[in-house]
C-alpha cells in the first residue's frame, strides 16, 4: 500500500473531478480516510446549481433520488480507482447526502477483511455501552442485528456496522422494487431514534456534527457514520 497521504490525495483529487464532471460543480473539500478494511470520503460544499434550484422548489425527493442514479452508474469506476489507490480491492460503495448542509459521504469497504488495521477505542464511554444504544435503535426500527460492530477511524469519526437487521415486511418492499423508498423513510427514522430515543448523544460526552446512513440490502449490512465536534478539551 502507498503512502497513506499519497492514497488519499489521490482519492480526493479522483472524487472532486468525478463530481465536477457529473454534476457540474465540485465539492469544495474533500476530507478522506483510509483505514483498512474502509475507504471514508466526507464531501462539504456540494451542491450543483440545478440542485439548489430543485431545492427552492421543495423537491428534495427528487434530487435525491438523481443522486442514487448517478452514484450507482459510478460505483464500478470509484470501486476501481479506490482499489488502485489503496492496493486492495474495494468490493462496495455506500453514500448518503445531508442536502441541508451541502455535505456527503461515501464508504468503500475492502473486500480483504484480513486486511484490517488496529482500531484504537476513543471514548469515555465502554464499547459495550455505545454498541447497546446502536442495538436499541436497530430494535426500535426494525430488529436487533444479529452483529453490530463499532469501528474508531480516528477521535472525531465512529463508523458502525450492522449486519443482519432486515424483518419480512422490509424484504418485501424491496422484492417489489421498492428499495429507494425504504431508503428514504429509513434514514430520518433511524437517525431520529439513535440521537432522540437512546443514551448515545450523553455517552459519547460530544456534539454530534452529522450522521450518514446507508444500507446494502441485497447482503443484509448497513453502515452509520457519525462526525464528532472537537473535543472542548482539545
Amino acid at each position: 500500500m502507498q503512502n497513506s497521504k499519497t492514497i488519499q490525495s489521490e482519492i480526493g483529487g479522483y472524487i472532486s473531478t468525478v463530481i465536477r464532471e457529473h454534476f457540474g460543480k465540485g465539492p469544495t473539500s474533500v476530507f478522506v480516510i483510509v483505514k483498512p478494511p474502509f475507504v471514508i470520503v466526507h464531501l462539504r460544499g456540494f451542491l450543483s446549481p440545478t440542485e439548489k434550484i430543485l431545492l427552492q422548489k421543495n423537491e428534495y425527493r427528487r434530487v435525491m433520488e438523481i443522486r442514487h442514479l448517478l452514484i450507482e452508474e459510478l460505483k464500478p469506476d470509484i470501486c476501481d480507482a479506490f482499489s488502485r489507490a489503496s492496493g486492495e480491492k474495494v468490493e462496495s460503495i455506500y453514500s448518503d447526502w445531508h442536502l441541508e448542509n451541502q455535505t456527503g459521504m461515501l464508504i468503500g469497504v475492502m473486500e480483504n477483511r484480513d486486511a484490517a488495521a488496529e482500531f484504537e477505542w476513543q471514548s469515555n464511554a465502554t464499547q459495550k455501552a455505545l454498541q447497546e444504544s446502536v442495538v436499541e435503535a436497530s430494535r426500535k426500527a426494525e430488529k436487533k442485528p444479529e452483529s453490530t460492530e463499532l469501528f474508531w477511524l480516528n477521535d472525531r469519526t465512529l463508523l458502525i456496522e450492522r449486519t443482519g437487521f432486515l424483518v419480512e415486511i422490509e424484504r418485501e418492499l424491496i422484492r417489489r422494487g421498492l428499495a429507494e423508498e425504504l431508503k428514504q423513510v429509513k434514514r430520518p427514522l433511524e437517525k431520529r431514534l439513535l440521537l432522540k430515543e437512546t443514551q448515545f448523544p450523553e455517552l459519547l460526552k460530544r456534539d454530534i456534527r452529522e450522521i450518514f446512513l446507508d444500507w446494502e440490502f441485497s447482503t443484509d449490512i448497513s453502515y452509520i457514520l457519525v462526525l464528532l465536534e472537537p473535543s472542548k478539551h482539545s
